[in-house]
């Protein structure tokens, strides 16, 4: 069973283009990492400085060692210096997925 995890990251006022730029310039690679097998990128519409990754994990430990590499490699001193508190994870166990009416494209 796949993982979901979500990645809040709070960023600093005025500062949730660059987070969301940043998460989208390092896309490439992250999709390349063992175990990724979706991300999508997110920005709460009523507050632009909230940007959230929610990416899709073959493991929960494939999404822990995604962080690590990127932690060695200055990710996460980078983010944080955007941001106004500690990035915020969950891992979720995914109970049912179904495409509702309006994304199925039927016609009748």
């Amino acid at each position: 069973m796949s993982t979901l995890v979500t990645a809040e990251l709070f960023a600093r006022p005025g500062r949730g283009d660059d987070v969301a730029q940043l998460l989208l310039d390092i896309l490439g690679e992250s999709l390349k990492h063992e175990g990724c097998e979706d991300i999508r990128i997110l920005r709460d519409q009523n507050d632009p400085d909230h940007v959230t990754g929610l990416t899709q994990w073959t493991e929960a430990r494939n999404y822990t060692d995604y962080l690590a590499w990127r932690t060695e490699r200055g990710f996460t001193a980078t983010f944080e210096a955007m941001l106004t508190r500690p990035l915020v994870l969950h891992y979720y166990d995914e109970l049912y997925q179904e495409r509702g009416i309006a994304a199925r494209n039927e016609q009748v």
